[in-house]
């Protein structure tokens, strides 16, 4: 999926050690679908998953549960899934409801 600057746009790119998942807008109720589609098929890869947020300007609590399913299925499947790169009112979200300290978070 292209990346615009004002859209929401989610990808996938091949690292050495893991699959990221690069997302870019706001994740909410009419953008949650996509990004769990996304990161079900990371993990189907049978690799580790990074999700990288530092493109993110906002989250609401769809995505934070699509953040939580995505660990329950990577662990299921012997996986890490990780998120990096959460900034600002998205880094405080997921501080405040503890997903930061479950997916080991790193704000920049």
């Amino acid at each position: 999926m292209r990346m615009d600057d004002q859209d929401f746009a989610v990808e996938r790119k091949s690292e050495p050690d893991a699959t990221a998942v690069l997302v870019r807008g706001d994740v909410d109720l009419t953008t949650v679908a996509q990004l769990t589609e996304e990161l079900q098929s990371a993990i189907a890869d049978r690799r580790d998953v990074v999700i990288d947020l530092a493109g993110v300007t906002f989250i609401d609590s769809t995505g934070v549960r699509a953040l939580v399913e995505a660990y329950r299925s990577a662990r299921q499947a012997s996986l890490q899934l990780s998120v990096r790169g959460a900034r600002h009112w998205v880094a405080r979200v997921l501080e405040v409801t503890g997903v930061a300290t479950m997916l080991s978070a790193q704000s920049s």
